[in-house]
């Protein structure tokens, strides 16, 4: 992050800093809620800061919608080869009932459950995110 924000203060002056510096805090204070849910990692939430540090905001916040929809692919396929649909729904189902029920937030999912079937490395879509972010702009510039 302080590579970021130092390259972007001498390439782009106080303009470049303000925008590494909203880079890193939109996404982290977008994601919180995410990581006190455990739908996200704390690793997870450091990287989009990361990102939105060297690249800026604007970039920060495409790369996280392509990295959600890349999520989303993976978590269908996933999915799909399991062939546990109905039971992760009814676990989301259940979940959500708890919450409305009780009032209270509890943790969605368990990190440290190491069954495979529940959890998938969210690294990877947002390595999708990133390389469609840059597919994008090099189409743009042509």
């Amino acid at each position: 992050m302080f590579i970021g924000i130092v390259t972007n203060l001498v390439l782009d002056g106080v303009r470049g800093l303000l925008d590494s510096l909203l880079g890193i805090i939109v996404p982290f204070l977008l994601l919180i809620v995410l990581y006190a849910l455990r739908m996200l990692g704390a690793g997870d939430v450091k990287l989009f800061s990361a990102i939105g540090a060297v690249l800026g905001v604007r970039a920060a916040l495409w790369i996280m919608a392509y990295s959600f929809l890349a999520g989303g692919v993976i978590a269908l396929i996933i999915l799909i080869i399991n062939r546990n649909g109905k039971e992760r729904l009814m676990h989301l189902f259940n979940y959500l009932k708890t919450v409305f029920l009780t009032f209270s937030i509890q943790p969605y999912t368990n990190f440290e459950d190491k069954d495979g079937k529940a959890v998938f490395r969210m690294t990877y879509a947002i390595t999708c995110g990133v390389m469609v972010f840059f597919v994008e702009v090099m189409l743009k510039m042509k």
